[in-house]
């Protein structure tokens, strides 16, 4: 019998998160006694698109060519990177070649979508439904079941509350949409993406562990609600169905915002023309650096000294308690490897747990608090497959190969991966 596998995708949920709070969430653990439960290494930077190009292709950056959730283009215009700028086949292309068929719902980088054997309706990356929906055909349903492809961040700032409605809502959204094409479309393959989970960690991370917090209770009823559609959903899936649960990095709660590009400018590396800049095409000629989400640094005058200046003065960075707030400085070499290296940041910073770095343009504050109360790490992921063992510390890249074995197919040569079956 061809074998079939559903991935669980769960955006920014912590292994260790999980791991402590299983007494609450009686499904997952269940669950999770069936198989391996186990802490996974995310990608540097530790952020989704670069983490979900990196499981859907099976490749490093520097060979898939997402490097970040903003990027660059030849004359350094911002641009945000889907699936159009990716260099190296994603798995729902492989599959139509194989004759498999997948259903995609909601993974963030998959937008546009294309023809495939199988359904795609794109994440985050889109911003109408009526974009991201293939085949076409399905947009009547998804329309008929009040579905939304996110809740709206920003509203998080002014109307917690609303958010949290919203937070609600696109669960349910995906819950609906999951049982009707469970019901109604033959798969070999079927990822669904939960996004909320990311989206209510940035925002409501302090509420955790505080049940003083006028949301604490709200973040674990949303995590109730979570648990009990896995329940409905092991209920669903067919009885030889292969199952893996994920996510693609960790989180932490956030102290400090911290602006790198300003933090260039005070050092003297980033110069601007007149006016306020709009984007990095206006940067002086004396200019020497400048950065891009989450700690990409690039040097424009290829000067080795530059480089080195640079790494010794975003090691004396510190907040305003005097912490270090740079745990390690990458440069590209050391951790990517492929055709599309000569776009890699020169240095990736990752900061201090509790730091996160920024890099707007006309910041005029180096250390910043807001609304968000938590952040990514790279080292806190989880995964979960049923019904197996996995004997080393997986990474996001073995995902892809490992996936091929659950399918019960030759693993590709240039899956940079190993299995973990």
């Amino acid at each position: 019998m061809a074998r079939k596998l559903f991935v669980l995708s769960l955006d920014g949920t912590p292994y260790t998160l999980l791991r402590d709070s299983l007494e609450r969430l009686p499904h997952l653990r269940r669950l999770f006694a069936q198989g391996a439960f186990v802490q996974m290494d995310s990608v540097i930077p530790a952020i989704s698109s670069v983490a979900w190009a990196t499981f859907a292709t099976g490749v490093n950056p520097a060979q898939h060519n997402i490097f970040g959730f903003v990027d660059i283009d030849d004359q350094r215009r911002f641009v945000i990177p889907n699936a159009q700028h990716l260099c190296a086949s994603p798995l729902w292309q492989r599959f139509s070649k194989l004759g498999l068929r997948s259903i995609w719902v909601n993974l963030p980088i998959a937008y546009p979508p294309e023809p495939l054997n199988g359904v795609m309706i794109s994440g985050f990356l889109c911003t109408q439904l009526e974009e991201g929906v293939y085949p076409p055909e399905l947009l009547p349903t998804l329309q008929r079941i009040n579905y939304i492809i996110d809740a709206d961040p920003a509203r998080a700032y002014t109307d917690p509350e609303g958010f949290l409605v919203e937070l609600r809502s696109a669960l349910e959204g995906r819950r609906h949409l999951t049982w009707h094409l469970l019901e109604r479309e033959p798969w070999d393959f079927f990822l669904l993406h939960i996004m909320e989970t990311d989206r209510l960690h940035h925002f409501f991370w302090d509420a955790k562990d505080d049940p003083r917090h006028p949301h604490h209770r709200d973040f674990w009823s949303f995590y109730e609600e979570l648990d009990r559609f896995v329940g409905e959903l092991l209920e669903r899936l067919p009885a030889e169905c292969e199952l893996m649960l994920l996510s693609d990095h960790g989180f932490c709660s956030l102290e400090y915002e911290v602006e790198l590009n300003l933090f260039l400018r005070q050092r003297g590396f980033l110069r601007f023309g007149n006016g306020a800049p709009a984007d990095l095409s206006q940067l002086h000629p004396s200019s020497r650096a400048f950065g891009l989400i989450p700690g990409r640094l690039y040097i424009t005058d290829k000067a080795e000294r530059t480089r080195q200046e640079l790494i010794a003065a975003l090691h004396e960075l510190k907040d305003p308690q005097g912490r270090p707030v740079i745990a390690r400085i990458w440069q590209r070499e050391e951790i990517y490897s492929g055709t599309q290296l000569p776009r890699a940041a020169d240095l990736i910073a990752v900061p201090y747990n509790g730091f996160d770095l920024k890099a707007r343009l006309n910041a005029q504050q180096l250390f910043v608090k807001s609304a968000i109360q938590g952040m990514h790490t790279g080292d806190d992921a989880f995964l979960f497959v049923r019904g197996h063992t996995i004997q080393r510390r997986p990474r996001l890249l073995d995902l892809a190969p490992t996936i091929y074995t659950l399918l019960g197919l030759p693993i590709p040569h240039e899956f940079e991966g190993r299995s973990l079956l």
